[in-house]
């Protein structure tokens, strides 16, 4: 079969290659990929692009739920190749918000039972073609610009902006920009931004010594108990906890 579909749980890393294109969806948590030294963070609807014979390792969060595509390219057609699994691609990829929701519902449908594999292949394959054929063949109403500028704008370290201000800013009442931001994005503004700044606190716990504290400091919790709180809701594990299954705690000896 030229597709493989699972959903599937981690609990620890260490490093390994396989035959075949691996992509990483996340349905729930978060984790670090290293694909041959380029890191990066699948969370939200972030994937990872793992190519054949490609050496990596990984360390998810304790909460860790991603929907696992195994892609046996050379059992496709040349025209049926997604350009996203070219070796030489970028290894992490940011998908729309509507082709992320599909993605999920279909996590959700393998969940239920692992049979609907080969129905939903064939729709998982045309998702993943999409990805490349997207950005030729739509173009962004006006107001869903300035919804994607204003989603910027509420990620800048700092005070939080008001959304009513956010909302005037895009020219939009609050009731049509929460409508379009939620279209858009998936999720609510105020979701959006927690999702992000605690993807932020996660990158910087992996990749840094710095203490809990300034990383909670860093991306605008006035105190680490409202961070500790709101991180182990979001990931089943506080910061200390997580930066525990880092790499050196996950990785095992090599010989």
């Amino acid at each position: 079969m030229s597709l493989n579909l699972e959903v599937r749980s981690y609990r620890g890393g260490g490093r390994h290659r396989h035959g075949f294109t691996q992509v990483l969806f996340p349905l729930r948590g978060s984790m670090q990929v290293d694909i041959e030294g380029s890191t990066g963070v699948v969370s939200s609807n972030r994937l990872a692009v793992i190519p054949e014979q490609h050496v990596h390792d990984f360390v998810p969060s304790r909460d860790c739920n991603l929907l696992v595509i195994d892609v046996d390219a050379a059992a496709l057609g040349s025209d049926q190749i997604p350009a996203i699994l070219h070796t030489g691609g970028a290894p992490f990829i940011t998908m729309e918000a509507w082709l992320w929701r599909l993605f999920t519902f279909l996590g959700s449908e393998l969940a239920s039972d692992a049979r609907h594999a080969r129905r939903i292949g064939p729709l998982a394959l045309a998702g993943l073609q999409l990805m490349r054929t997207l950005p030729a063949c739509v173009s962004e109403a006006a107001q869903t610009r300035r919804v994607r500028e204003a989603a910027r704008k509420l990620t800048e370290i700092g005070e939080p902006a008001r959304l009513a201000d956010v909302a005037r800013g895009a020219g939009l009442g609050q009731s049509r920009f929460h409508e379009l931001f939620r279209a858009t994005h998936g999720k609510s503004p105020k979701q959006f931004r927690l999702d992000k700044l605690l993807d932020r606190a996660v990158d910087r716990l992996i990749n840094s010594r710095e203490p809990v504290s300034d990383i909670a400091y860093a991306i605008g919790y006035a105190n680490v108990p409202s961070f500790n709180r709101v991180f182990k809701q979001r990931f089943g594990v506080t910061p200390t906890e997580f930066r525990s299954l880092g790499p050196s705690a996950a990785r095992p000896p090599e010989a």
